[in-house]
């Protein structure tokens, strides 16, 4: 039984989609309710080829389709549309709709008549706009991130090849001092100043120009069209000006700065990551030129990456194949001239360069991170060859190591564990062991520092001031902190007999210690008019190549068997004449000639 053209109409008003037949004539012979919803009654006038005055419709790039350009021209025209996406919006470009119009010619009408489906997809589109800005949006400053950042250069790339002699300029931007503000305020207070900064630096950049951040506390912009490279300069010399200014959070001023580095281009770049990689290189060559706020990329700065990248995945290497060694320094009692122990310093055996000094591996070590286990190797083989002396040698009894520790270590929520288990394994003493520390541990994380080094104190462990006096030199923490010992830089050992000013220090130091019942180290002594002052001042120990230099365990070992005989016996320690006769050739350099 056939339906009635009632049950036809309420099945298609019954449709999601809006459905239209439209007349060679341009009106409208049927719509449904869905197609009322959206356009309105009357339909006909809507629909005739002069267009519709009252809607507009747009392609996905927001462009104004032109009269051939509309669905019923272009399906009248003969053409079949399968779900393409336009937006349709009012005459006053209110109420936009995302749509999917289908259509081609109407079945059983006279030639020319078509249909028109017309879907509202509008949710769909604004749940996958809300998808794209999180996939390519920093959640936190509404900024574009990474990603999107680098599909913006490599458009800028891609335009630059068709209009050659543009320059363009990338800045990446690091914050200094962020850390502190994170560790000190809180991460609510640090995502604050990183909202408002996201705020201050779009203000100051062009509508035009880039903005991302790219994680953490790194930015970068992407500048088009700049007439000269003073000009990319002025610009990150006004971004930091920006990031200059105080913040007011938690009702004080809070102050950061920022390196920039600058990567000109398009040049010879064809890889977004290229360029970007570019700026954070030059980026990194203001730590060491603090006073720099900015530094321009050029390709012998790649070569020199290359070379640390190069030498940071040997040093992970080196790490699990054994080629680092520990060689040892006799610290000596300056009034008696023995040994009482020594500090082990760590150097690399490379595979092709030969044996390598800390200066050449340690800051990259810092700089990524692999201090931290590399600082636990050195106090487990430190540990370990010590008690394989003592063991050996009775007269070693008594004997002490230093071992430097990093600040990055004291990150690690189980250092005292760890120092603990090392101690297990090797069976060494902890009134044996002397940790090191640079003055800059105490500065950050004050208060955390302060249970984890009364926590070693307990344990017996005797803790040192390394470098004293060329780090913060605060006499409070001296009183707040649990040390044994303090260590003189050796830049106050030189030309001391030379320098008043120098001496005065050395004396001040050694004073500050008696009154505050610490021991005090000197190291760097290499003449013997070092040793008279520090004999005549009388402080307690010293090191230096006066004495020895650093040894590789076999020949301290060959000394301990000259000097002090058989292994097994027990002898008195070994003096520094016996260390100046012992002493062998060793890879580094000593900074002055030694008598």
């Amino acid at each position: 039984m056939p339906l009635s053209p009632q049950i036809y109409r309420s099945i298609l008003d019954g449709l999601h989609e809006a459905v239209l037949v439209i007349d060679a004539e341009g009106y409208v012979c049927f719509s449904n309710a869905r197609a009322n919803v959206i356009f309105g009654d009357p339909l006909g006038e809507n629909w005739r080829s002069s267009g519709d005055a009252q809607r507009q419709w747009l392609d996905h790039h927001l462009r104004p389709l032109n009269a051939s350009e509309t669905p019923l021209e272009r399906l009248q025209a003969g053409q079949v549309l399968q779900a393409e996406e336009l937006i349709l919006v009012d005459g006053d470009h209110q109420n936009p709709r995302w749509v999917a119009v289908s259509g081609g010619p109407a079945p059983g009408q006279p030639a020319g008549g078509i249909v028109l489906t017309i879907q509202d997809i509008s949710p769909y589109k604004h749940r996958e706009a809300a998808l794209l800005k999180q996939a390519f949006h920093d959640e936190l400053t509404g900024l574009p991130n990474r990603s999107l950042f680098l599909d913006r250069v490599s458009h800028a790339l891609a335009r630059a090849q068709e209009h050659p002699g543009l320059l363009m300029a990338l800045l990446f931007i690091d914050l200094d001092r962020f850390k502190v503000v994170n560790d000190n305020l809180g991460h609510g207070v640090g995502n604050q100043l990183l909202i408002e900064l996201g705020s201050r630096l779009r203000a100051a950049l062009r509508p035009e120009d880039t903005l991302a951040r790219l994680g953490g506390d790194e930015f970068a912009v992407l500048i088009e069209d700049i007439p000269t490279g003073s000009s990319a300069i002025a610009i990150a010399e006004q971004l930091r000006s920006v990031v200059t200014q105080p913040f007011q959070l938690q009702a004080q001023d809070v102050y950061i700065d920022a390196s920039i580095g600058i990567a000109l281009g398009p040049g010879n770049y064809d890889s977004p990551d290229l360029w970007l990689r570019d700026a954070d290189t030059a980026m990194y060559q203001i730590k060491d030129m603090p006073t720099q706020g900015w530094h321009i990329f050029d390709s012998s700065l790649q070569i020199q990456q290359d070379q640390r990248l190069q030498l940071e995945i040997g040093l992970r290497q080196a790490l699990t194949k054994g080629e680092l060694r520990l060689h040892y320094q006799p610290i000596v009692t300056i009034s008696n001239q023995t040994i009482t122990g020594f500090e082990a310093l760590v150097r690399w055996q490379h595979p092709t360069r030969g044996l390598l000094p800390p200066v050449d591996f340690i800051p990259i070590a810092e700089e990524t991170g692999l201090i931290i286990p590399l600082g636990w190797w050195v106090l487990e083989e430190a540990c370990r060859q010590m008690q394989i002396w003592t063991s050996k040698y009775p007269a070693m009894a008594a004997f002490t190591v230093s071992v430097n520790m990093s600040s990055k270590q004291f990150t690690q929520p189980n250092l005292v564990q760890n120092v603990g288990e090392i101690l297990s394994r090797t069976g060494f003493d902890p009134h044996r062991l002397k940790i090191e520390i640079t003055e800059g541990v105490l500065i950050d994380n004050s208060d955390t520092i302060i249970t984890i080094l009364h926590q070693l104190k307990a344990m017996g462990i005797q803790l040192l001031v390394d470098d004293f006096g060329t780090g913060y030199s605060s006499l409070s923490y001296l009183h707040r902190f649990p040390f044994d010992c303090l260590k003189i830089d050796r830049s106050f050992i030189e030309n001391a007999d030379q320098d008043f000013e120098k001496l005065e220090i050395l004396q001040s130091v050694v004073r500050l210690a008696w009154n505050l019942g610490l021991d005090v180290v000197a190291e760097g002594i290499e003449t013997s008019k070092h040793y008279a002052q520090l004999k005549a001042l009388r402080c307690e120990l010293g090191q230096g190549y006066l004495f020895s230099r650093p040894l590789a365990p076999d020949a301290i070992e060959a000394m301990l068997v000259e000097r002090l005989g058989h292994p097994l016996a027990v002898q008195p320690s070994p003096s520094v004449s016996t260390l100046q006769n012992s002493a062998t050739p060793y890879a580094d350099s000593p900074t002055t000639q030694l008598p």
